[in-house]
């Protein structure tokens, strides 16, 4: 897995992003604010739009929250036509409900919900 500038603070709690083969992966772990959520846009942005990347997976398993602003940034980023397919997994019942308010304003249905990552792995590349 090749990293793509990845957050400060420590290996615990630090948002992370990076390029794996032709998917962008994110482990959120620490809160997205507005400058978080331009940061993981960005970095994501840049690999799509590149050619380098089509599928994103997004791990909530350690994320605590998201500002407004974050979540019309992930709108934003997930409504890129050339993201073929988005999976989400894992979280807390109130960030699980903050993704689905995501995922509904994305308006996609290349945007679904998984429990743990071999789920999401799959219906990514099947």
């Amino acid at each position: 897995m090749e990293d793509s500038k990845q957050g400060v603070g420590s290996s615990e709690c630090e948002n992370t992003v990076a390029l794996n083969g032709d998917v962008v992966e994110y482990v959120i772990a620490a809160p997205v604010d507005e400058r978080e959520a331009e940061r993981l846009d960005t970095v994501g942005t840049e690999h799509v739009n590149k050619g380098e990347a089509s599928y994103v997976l997004i791990d909530l398993k350690k994320s605590t929250q998201f500002s407004s602003a974050a979540r019309k940034r992930w709108v934003k980023f997930l409504q890129n036509p050339k993201i073929k397919r988005a999976a989400i997994f894992g979280g807390n019942v109130f960030v699980r409900t903050l993704a689905s308010f995501v995922m509904a304003a994305s308006k996609g249905d290349n945007i679904k919900f998984f429990s743990n990552r071999d789920d999401a792995m799959k219906w990514l590349k099947g």
